[in-house]
């Protein structure tokens, strides 16, 4: 449950209209735990049904003074996506209840954000520490409701501060009556709800002057970046780093402000056994103990009288190397741990990984070289950082004030389908129709929001992905927004194939993902071959056609070619890539030349 901060800020000058200051806190909502690992993270406004507040960072995530052993209990451990995130362990969020998706975060830390608050009845803008804690809620002069102010300033750095209408009103110059912090009223002329109509004026001064104008890229360009990251508890911790960048006016509801960064592992044998999982909580501990004790303090520990004295020194030489000899490998390599452990034909039976191969129906064996049921799945998500106007990880703002040798996240568990593509049919699709798809590449360069594992394998792959997922959420009982994909695409430096699967599942916190709804589509053979056919033929036609067929340049950074919200597109919390990469085309082919298409 946030509960955000009222930061002190003491000022004494007699000319600011800023006189009082808080440091209660109070609680303004609830948020699920999983969404403090996605849309409303570090980093993010949220809107409660009173306050709008900024998550706080994680520094005060691993401490908590009345139950030491808490913090132990919401460790997980994931060895591949640790080496992906160079993270030496992850932490769930302290919630009320650890065992149901619906939990709430409890006590985790907010702040106040945007500061300034407007009222809609007079006018008049205030900042948030001139009010009373328990009367903030109201205007001082009229007593109508107060909101949070509806613009923002944000950088491409990830900083972030309240927009400058002081400033603004007066194009940076101080205001002729003398007084420091003038009061500021927002109002719209006429009655009208349009930002063309919306007008700024100084009380002290009756200097005026539009918004429309500070949206455009170059409005802030002699305002200087405040550096402030009000997620931290001191917002001005890293100022002394400077920023050259120019900050952006912007809605604080838009897209632009907030793209969470998480990283996705499954968790795959041997680190799926149980007996392993449990040795690497206890690491720290058992390190110690000699050698000749070590077989009885494990079983002591794991409460398994079953397993044999060879399994679990297998297990603690497993865990000892990787914890001694722990080194960060690319995304790519656990994406290939992953595609070898899910390609495998035999069944795969472990404590938190589960699979058996699936029957292919005789009409897609040409295009298809296995199909395997992921009956039991565990998934860690963690939280890495977040950045703002653009996506690009290089710009990924801390969501700690002080480094942790840890993220958050969450353990997922679900089920879900692997289908293995044919590697001689895409590599006859590849030679023919590679071309096509340099313009995307460039696209791709441009806007520096790279895909490593980028190629016309990927795109194609990655449409099939969507429009799988559209329509088998049609059938099994799932919405789209749960089902999730994972795509295995790799193209080696001989420019041969050595990845090309696709994983469709669903994960969540609790039970809930384990219905088995996509267990019995790929079981059955027959609805398997209904659902791709009605996949490809809703696939040929769209009501955004003939215009979104023939498309080269949609969605983000023109990252996509044909693909739109009627025929193609997910919600983003299905989607790997943000929605990107994506080509109709290339699983139907256009009218004109069907050949294009995998499944021509």
């Amino acid at each position: 449950m946030p509960r955000p901060t009222f930061r002190k800020k003491v000022n004494n000058d007699v000319n600011s209209s800023i006189s009082k200051f808080s440091n209660e806190k109070i609680s303004v909502g609830d948020i699920r735990k999983t969404q403090l690992i996605t849309t409303f993270g570090v980093g993010s406004i949220v809107d409660f049904k009173d306050d709008t507040v900024i998550i706080a960072s994680t520094d005060d995530w691993d401490y908590n003074p009345n139950d030491t052993e808490e913090v132990e209990k919401r460790k997980i451990f994931n060895e591949n996506l640790s080496v992906i995130t160079d993270a030496e362990y992850f932490l769930m969020p302290r919630t009320t209840q650890s065992t149901n998706s619906f939990s709430k975060g409890k006590n985790i830390a907010s702040y106040i954000f945007p500061e300034k608050l407007h009222c809609s009845r007079c006018g008049n803008l205030y900042d948030f520490r001139e009010l009373d804690v328990k009367d903030r809620h109201r205007c001082p002069q009229c007593k109508n409701n107060l909101n949070a102010s509806r613009f923002i300033v944000v950088c491409a750095h990830g900083h972030m501060d309240d927009f400058p209408y002081d400033w603004w009103v007066h194009s940076g110059k101080p205001c002729p009556s003398g007084v420091k912090s003038p009061r500021i009223k927002m109002v719209n002329i006429y009655n009208r709800t349009d930002i063309d109509s919306l007008r700024l004026e100084c009380t002290a001064c009756k200097t005026t002057r539009s918004m429309v104008q500070a949206f455009s890229d170059d409005a802030l360009a002699d305002f200087p970046c405040t550096c402030k990251h009000p997620h931290f508890k001191d917002p001005y911790a890293r100022v002394q780093y400077g920023c050259h960048d120019k900050m952006r006016a912007r809605l604080r509801s838009a897209s632009g402000v907030y793209f969470p960064i998480t990283k996705t592992a499954l968790l795959i044998p041997p680190w799926s056994k149980k007996v392993v999982n449990c040795i690497q909580k206890n690491y720290s501990i058992l390190k110690n103990v000699e050698e000749d004790k070590l077989v009885f303090t494990i079983r002591q520990v794991i409460h398994d009288q079953n397993i044999t004295d060879d399994e679990i020194m297998r297990s603690w030489k497993a865990v000892k190397i990787s914890m001694e000899q722990k080194r960060k490998r690319s995304e790519l390599s656990v994406y290939e741990d992953e595609y070898s452990i899910l390609s495998k034909n035999e069944n795969e039976n472990e404590d938190n990984f589960s699979s058996y191969t699936a029957t292919i129906p005789q009409k897609y064996k040409s295009y298809f070289e296995q199909i395997a049921v992921v009956d039991r799945l565990t998934v860690t998500q963690a939280f890495t950082g977040f950045t703002r106007i653009i996506r690009n990880e290089a710009n990924s703002v801390a969501i700690s004030q002080y480094p942790k040798p840890w993220l958050p996240a969450v353990e997922l568990t679900g089920e879900g389908i692997f289908i293995r593509f044919n590697k001689d049919k895409i590599a006859e699709w590849r030679n023919a129709h590679s071309s096509r798809y340099k313009r995307m590449k460039k696209a791709m360069e441009d806007s520096k929001f790279i895909n490593e594992s980028f190629s016309e394998t990927y795109v194609m792959l990655h449409t099939f992905a969507h429009l799988f997922i559209r329509e088998i959420s049609n059938v099994c009982g799932y919405s789209a927004a749960s089902i999730r994909e994972k795509i295995y695409s790799e193209i080696d430096d001989k420019n041969e194939i050595k990845m090309c699967g696709v994983l469709i599942y669903v994960s969540s916190s609790d039970s809930d993902s384990s219905l088995g709804g996509l267990i019995s589509v790929a079981d059955d053979e027959d609805m398997f071959e209904r659902i791709m056919d009605r996949m490809l033929e809703r696939a040929s036609w769209c009501s955004g056609d003939p215009l979104c067929i023939s498309a080269t340049k949609q969605g983000y950074k023109n990252l996509n070619y044909a693909a739109c919200h009627d025929c193609t597109l997910l919600p983003e919390t299905s989607c790997e890539c943000f929605n990107c990469f994506l080509d109709r085309a290339s699983i139907v082919g256009l009218p004109d030349n069907p050949d294009l298409g995998f499944f021509k």
